[in-house]
């Protein structure tokens, strides 16, 4: 069996279990309070429910095959273990960035140099700059590349942003999706983002390189997530256009390149209904496929040539010739 392990609840759940869903796959639990299920459309996979963060550390440790976590965990609790794979660098949900923190009444700190000079002069005056944060490991990386040298790490694990008002930090390093608990709780972010993340599929390199079979249910599961995410990008539409032929007809549709499809268009006869009428021009159905940032150009395009009756449909899926994640995931293990 795949061991599968995805965020027991939250935001996280819902999110991966729609992804999920998309791709064809259904999550199944017996009881809401079981923490394992199957996964329906995948056999020989069982889905395991836990906490994101012990999701990264079962995946190292190999008790987990793969698993659905956030770049954030994965730098902070094993940014340096070989034996943790990222497959997926991008599920498309839990977009969030890591960032400093400081009171809004420090209006001469704004930037990383600041928060440098600001640690001198603390340092000065006998004490060391405080940051509360959950992410030890990365923020203190991130400081001594920045060249803050004099600091002290507190240790948070619940509401970070109350740290400077309760007294026990001086600043915050801390996620943030939109930024707003931290205007609340009085604080400005500084210095930009250190580092962005968002959800992604780990695999651990120990189970898998161990036992090959379980590559034929990664490959699928991966191979979906992949198509899913690229067809999400593309609309695929259908007009009728006029025209004397199929070569006229697929001279004037790609015209403009960029807007003919992935490879160029489809283009077949249309048995029209007014074919019996003796001034009834020939029509053909064009088919083609463009980026979602291209569809009204694309429209626009076809309205230029003469075509009405246009449809679009979102693209589900696009599946390449082979996928590029799970090619790079057999040159990890090999």
């Amino acid at each position: 069996m795949l061991r599968f392990g995805i965020p027991s609840k939250g935001a996280g759940y819902d999110a991966t279990l729609a992804l999920l869903e998309s791709c064809g796959l259904r999550v199944t639990r017996a009881n809401p309070r079981q923490y394992t299920a199957t996964l329906r459309g995948l056999p020989d996979t069982e889905v395991l429910l836990h906490r994101p963060a012990d999701i990264v550390e079962k995946v190292a440790e190999g008790s987990i095959d793969i698993g659905v976590s956030g770049l954030d965990l994965v730098h902070e609790q094993c940014h340096d273990d070989d034996e943790l794979l990222v497959i997926l660098d991008d599920l498309g949900f839990w977009r969030t960035e890591l960032v400093f923190a400081v009171p809004q009444g420090w209006v001469d700190v704004s930037s990383w140099q600041d928060l440098a000079d600001l640690a001198v002069e603390m340092q000065a005056r006998g004490r060391r700059l405080r940051i509360a944060t959950k992410y030890a490991n990365t923020v203190r990386n991130f400081c001594y590349r920045q060249g803050i040298n004099v600091f002290e790490l507190i240790e948070s694990q619940g509401a970070t942003e109350a740290a400077p008002s309760l007294g026990y930090a001086d600043i915050i390093a801390d996620i943030t999706e939109t930024g707003s608990a931290i205007r609340e709780n009085k604080l400005k972010i500084v210095g930009g983002s250190m580092l962005r993340s968002q959800a992604v599929l780990i695999g651990s390199r120990r189970s898998l390189r161990a036992d090959p079979a379980r590559l034929v249910p990664v490959r699928q599961l991966v191979e979906l997530i992949e198509a899913r995410r690229r067809g999400r990008l593309f609309y695929s539409l259908t007009a009728n256009v006029p025209g004397d032929s199929v070569e006229i007809v697929g001279r004037l549709v790609t015209a403009r390149r960029e807007l003919a499809g992935l490879q160029g268009p489809t283009i077949s006869p249309v048995w029209s209904k007014f074919s019996a009428e003796a001034a009834a021009p020939p029509w053909y159905a064009v088919n083609v496929v463009v980026p979602h940032e291209e569809l009204l150009p694309a429209i626009d395009h076809l309205r230029g040539i003469g075509a009405f009756s246009i449809t679009t449909v979102q693209v589900q899926h696009v599946f390449q010739s082979q996928s590029e994640a799970y090619a790079r995931l057999l040159t990890a293990l090999a």
